[in-house]
């Protein structure tokens, strides 16, 4: 499926090269890679959950609370390693939950992940922001600075750092235990659980992974706009489009296998996607619908592909 992908993008490309002047210049690729960094980093800890036949719809609401919980620290004249180190700690946290409700409560990861995203998004509009939408992030901090407006020779931080997390994530994937343990419990709980794998404990790890990746894109994306929006979590798009990316990479919802270059291939047709619609001037909604329509084709070729049977049938659900 992988291959598919590869050449609709292919073909994408060409086109937009085509139609839009410009399109295929340095520039607009490096604007486009820096919009679709904080998109690869949180498509890294989805794609390990989706490994692991799990599903994580509480990774957006991690990242805005934790990303809400840095900026409130900044405003208040805090460090900025230590609001940085309160908000990974936070995360750690949340991920944990996560992991402990999957593993040792045995909620299905897809209640779970939402019924956490709810308390968590909750929590921190009431507890915390007392009803407000939005938190101001200081833009005038160097450490800030560097991270949004940044380069490192011609590539931005961001971009940097999200190639620094896609090939982490390739490391614990393919050359750890643990990694090998997540594309074993994908592929057969069971048989991965009576064979003497530590699968709960591999289960809590696995989404603090995925709690860390929305930290870092928590921290790219609130640097970069100078605020944290909570209505990220309520309008859904983003958590839509990190499923996505995953799902058209070549990722299948049934787990126990894909990799870094299937996220990459999700992420580089979505953001291509993207950035030709916008340079052609099309509505929020026509993009939303077109990207539905990937989404849906993706899901239905994917079922062809990769069809249930007796034995997958047996194995456990999200």
């Amino acid at each position: 499926m992988e291959y598919i992908i590869l050449g609709i993008t292919l073909a994408l490309v060409l086109a937009f090269t085509t139609l839009i002047e410009g399109f295929l210049t340095v520039g607009n690729l490096l604007i486009l890679a820096q919009n679709s960094t904080a998109l690869a980093i949180l498509g890294c800890g989805m794609a390990a959950v989706i490994i692991n036949r799990g599903l994580d719809l509480s990774q957006i609401s991690v990242m805005v609370a934790v990303s809400a919980v840095f900026g409130l620290m900044l405003s208040n004249g805090a460090d900025y390693m230590m609001a940085m180190g309160a908000a990974f700690i936070l995360a750690l946290i949340l991920g944990a939950l996560n992991g402990w409700l999957v593993a040792y409560i045995e909620i299905p990861a897809l209640m779970s992940t939402l019924a956490t995203a709810m308390l968590i998004a909750g929590f921190c509009r009431w507890g915390i922001l007392q009803g407000e939408f939005l938190v101001l992030i200081p833009k005038d901090l160097p450490q800030v600075i560097y991270i949004s407006t940044g380069k490192i020779s011609i590539f931005p931080v961001s971009v940097v750092i999200g190639i620094v997390v896609l090939i982490a994530t390739f490391i614990l994937l393919n050359l750890t235990v643990l990694g090998r343990m997540f594309y074993a419990m994908g592929d057969n709980y069971i048989a991965a659980r009576l064979s003497g794998l530590s699968v709960r404990t591999a289960t809590i790890w696995l989404y603090i992974f995925s709690a860390i990746t929305a930290f870092i894109a928590g921290i790219i994306v609130s640097s970069s706009s100078g605020t944290v929006d909570f209505r990220i979590v309520t309008n859904g798009t983003m958590l839509f489009e990190v499923i996505m990316v995953v799902v058209l990479g070549g990722i299948p919802l049934r787990g126990g296998r894909g990799g870094v270059f299937n996220l990459i291939i999700g992420v580089v047709l979505i953001s291509v996607l993207q950035n030709g619609m916008t340079l052609l001037n099309l509505s929020g909604q026509i993009q939303d619908l077109v990207k539905g329509l990937i989404l849906i084709s993706a899901i239905v070729i994917d079922n062809y592909i990769n069809p249930k049977d007796t034995e997958t049938n047996t194995q456990g659900d999200l």
